[in-house]
């Protein structure tokens, strides 16, 4: 483990990312972390934690892109 990957595991535990800190530990030792979590939770830490591709949420008041689409949010008469 080098010196930058050992900063990027404590910068993780120092936030409070202890699952993120675990990914980046078996990531830099060789191991697959999907052997040792669930997909789901593999995929919403990758999700919440990569730069890549990533941009800043921002706030809106239209809803989701499914709601637009034309699938109905409640029943009319």
């Amino acid at each position: 483990m080098t010196s930058e990957q050992l900063d990027q595991v404590i910068t993780a535990v120092m936030a409070g990312k202890y699952s993120w800190a675990c990914v980046l530990m078996l990531r830099f030792h060789g191991y697959d972390p999907l052997l040792y979590l669930p997909y789901r939770t593999y995929n919403r830490l990758i999700k919440e934690n990569c730069l890549i591709g990533r941009r800043t949420p921002q706030k809106s008041n239209q809803p989701p892109q499914a709601l637009q689409s034309g699938i109905p949010t409640s029943r009319t008469s």
